[in-house]
């Protein structure tokens, strides 16, 4: 494990870790960030809508500004600020040499944005004196949907011995739709079957080169394109629908317009190592170029948001309702039709130099080094109605402007800037006793730029910029009573930056909006222009050994006190809402994982976290009898729970052998208390998930094939559900129903 940037044995790493070798991802039928999050304890993911994905790590996570968690692919991180609908990108799980989840603030040796914990995707390396390959393909089917199948191979090895070498891969995957879509307006829209696929493409290729025995140099380029068609989200009716209409039918979209989204990213690094004897020199060198291009039909989004419900528009205006939203009149020479077009940029130049000492060189190892990121994001949305038919039916109310076609228009342009020096230093005052310390002081600022309106010379522009130089700290102690077992204790501060509000132009806000704010502290009746970093306090206790063979073990006890915590909040009788620094939240919980084998061939490997992390201060709102929130509410599910049964035997056909493995994930539900503002009961309840899957193989000589069902009982238990302003629409997102299939790979 490099989780300390030292290479070390997993027992060994004080510090709440779980890790993965392709042979593992394999096994498990991990493909993608989803997969990875369902068995992995103290991970989840958050759906949003248009495809977005949040990464939660410990109940950690926000849809707003910074991320709180780490991406890396390699020593590259790769992760982005939330603006106008975008979220991270996550590698492909193929040719790596392993897979890190880090739980807990890494914010010495890992930087801003890794508060609540990272991932890491370490790449499978040149090897300079042996060639080796790994193929993978695969074929499946889903009940109610089309074929997924994969294929990839990669290899690598000397091209001169012990001093060229390289590895090259590439790697395709195709995941089939299952979800159907029949426009809720007929005339408006075309149908299709299974509409919901996804393709994947990944090429790496790497080159190292040795000048001298002590020195290694690596060129790399990493490329991935993930597309979209349409979305995972299928429509249901919100259970106090005005209309007591029957439900809608199960996977079915009503969307009437084909949606797709086509994510591309580029890493090129450089890494450089210099073997001095009793410590490495290290540099790494990378550029991230990332677009995302996403087209929604956000007809039904928009009159979810704008449209309200049928006694607004059949008392106040007086018209019937024909449709499944109340403003759909069928109105002639209108066309109720929307579009929101999309496109993210993310350059980022990254530059760490860092030198560590080698194993074995005294009672004193450290890590010291320069960290520098320059990250330039620009994000620009179109939301457009085409109007093929006449103007937009919005436009003919008088609730929404069109100009040109165009409902709406933004660009933010970003840039975040991190300069940082960074050390820690391990000290071993017997042979069982070890301190640690580190320490990262950061110079962080923020530049943002946004454009607001129709597109037009005349909209509204904001400017502002943030700077900051936080300080995170980190000791521990260890304690080894013999050498397969340690205990461990451990306290660190996460970091997250602040950023700036788009502050409406003056003279653009309503009396009660001004006055709404007044009310709520803000003096000059408009909106924080910026909002503060928030930070968090990690404290841990665990314990990690073995006793013989037969069982393997890691547990912890925590606590996160998140403070200045970054939150969106909307104010009566206003507009948009803003971000500001809101209260504090509290994360306590356990974790453990334990491996046993009872007998030869048969392992059991339990793997558990139980968080609560709940709010701490009760925030009140002036002009309503309900809080904000409630102290003592909580915000993430509590347990998470992974239990796999492997077993294999020789098969008594030269070195074959037969194995066997089932899995079970859980995620336990939670209902949100409801004397909250804004408490919405279509959020209120996080369903329980259930997750069963199998796979039976043979594998000799590098060769293995296996058969597999991945989400054996059929599991329809919900990963996402959205519910938007006034309308009467359910977005649901599910388990992908029952799948089989056959993987066959190949190692050398």
């Amino acid at each position: 494990m490099t989780a300390t940037r030292r290479e070390e044995s997993l027992l060994d790493v004080p510090v709440s870790i779980t890790a993965y070798n392709q042979q593992s991802l394999d096994l498990k039928g991990i493909k993608n960030i989803e997969d990875l999050a369902r068995m992995t304890p103290g991970v989840s993911i958050n759906q949003g809508t248009f495809g977005i994905k949040y990464l939660v790590i410990r109940g950690l996570s926000s849809s707003v500004g910074a991320t709180m968690n780490g991406v890396y692919i390699d020593d590259t991180p790769v992760q982005v600020r939330s603006v106008s609908l975008t979220s991270n990108f996550y590698p492909a799980m193929f040719d790596l040499e392993r897979v890190e989840v880090l739980r807990g603030p890494q914010g010495t040796l890992f930087g801003a944005g890794a508060m609540g914990g990272a991932i890491r995707f370490i790449s499978a390396k040149p090897g300079f004196t042996e060639f080796s390959g790994y193929s993978r393909a695969e074929v499946a089917t889903t009940e109610g949907g089309d074929l997924s199948y994969e294929g990839g191979t990669a290899v690598g090895g000397p091209i001169i011995k012990d001093k060229l070498a390289f590895r090259v891969s590439a790697y395709y995957r195709r995941d089939g739709g299952y979800i159907d879509r029949v426009p809720i307006i007929a005339s408006r829209g075309t149908a299709r079957k299974n509409h919901n696929e996804r393709d994947t493409y990944v090429g790496q290729a790497q080159l190292a080169f040795k000048p001298a025995e002590d020195t290694t140099i690596t060129g790399g380029v990493f490329y991935q394109q993930a597309n979209r068609d349409n979305s995972d989200q299928f429509w249901d009716w919100r259970a106090t629908n005005v209309y007591d209409r029957p439900p809608y039918r199960e996977f079915t979209s009503g969307d009437g317009l084909d949606s797709y989204g086509r994510d591309r990213a580029t890493i090129y690094s450089l890494k450089v190592e210099q073997d001095l004897g009793p410590a490495t020199l290290i540099s790494n060198t990378a550029i991230t170029d990332r677009r995302a291009v996403n087209r929604d039909d956000a007809t039904a989004f928009f009159l979810d948001l704008f449209g309200g419900t049928g006694p607004l528009f059949e008392g106040a205006l007086g018209f019937p309702s024909d449709g499944p939203f109340p403003i759909d009149f069928n109105l002639p020479g209108t066309d109720e039709r929307a579009v929101i077009d999309l496109e993210m940029r993310q350059r980022a130049f990254t530059q760490e130099l860092r030198i560590q000492s080698n194993p074995g060189t005294g009672p004193i190892s450290y890590v010291a080094g320069l960290f520098y990121q320059n990250s330039r994001q620009t994000a620009e949305e179109f939301d457009t109605a085409p109007a093929t038919n006449g103007p937009f039916l919005w436009d003919v109310l008088g609730f929404v402007p069109v100009v040109n076609g165009n409902i709406g228009y933004l660009l933010d342009q970003s840039r975040d800037t991190q300069f940082a020096v960074f050390g820690n230093i391990d000290y071993k005052l017997t042979d069982k006793l070890s301190v640690n310390a580190g320490l990262r002081y950061s110079y962080v600022t923020f530049d943002f730029r946004q454009v607001g309106g129709n597109n037009l010379p005349t909209d509204a522009v904001n400017n502002g910029r943030t700077s900051e130089s936080p300080i995170t700290p980190k000791f521990g102690i260890e304690y080894n009573p013999t050498e397969n077992l340690m205990f461990y204790a451990s306290t660190g501060k996460g970091f997250r930056p602040g950023g700036t509000n788009s502050i409406p132009a003056p003279g653009t806000l309503t009396d009660a909006c001004q006055l709404q704010l007044q009310a709520l502290g803000y003096a000059d009746g408009y909106p924080p222009r910026q909002y503060r970093s928030d930070s968090t306090w990690s404290y841990e206790v665990g314990a990690k050994g073995r006793a013989g063979s037969w069982l393997t073990f890691a547990g912890d006890v925590f606590q996160i006190d998140w403070t200045d915590v970054q939150r969106t909040r909307s104010v009566l009788n206003c507009g948009n809402p803003f971000l500001d620094n809101l209260g504090k939240s509290r994360a306590r919980g356990v974790e453990a994982k334990i491996t046993l084998t009872p007998i030869a061939g048969l392992s059991l490997d339990a793997n558990f976290s139980y968080t609560d992390a709940r709010v701490q201060q009760t925030l009140t709102v002036p002009t309503n009898p309900l809080p904000l929130v409630t102290k003592g509410d909580r915000f993430a599910p509590p347990w998470i729970i992974s239990l796999a049964a492997d077993y294999e035997s020789e098969l008594g056909i030269g070195d074959t052998v037969g194995y066997g493995h089932v899995q079970w994930d859980h995620r336990s539900g939670m209902t949100a208390p409801s004397g909250n503002a804004g408490f919405d009961p279509n959020y209120a309840r996080i369903e329980t998930r259930d997750f069963v899957a199998a796979r039976l193989g043979v594998r000799t000589n590098g060769v293995n094939v296996s058969v597999f069902v991945d989400n054996l009982l059929n599991s329809q238990d919900e990963l996402g559900r959205l519910a938007l302003g006034g309308g009467e629409r359910l977005l649901r997102q599910v388990y992908r129903p029952r799948t089989f299939g056959i993987t066959a790979s190949h190692s050398f």
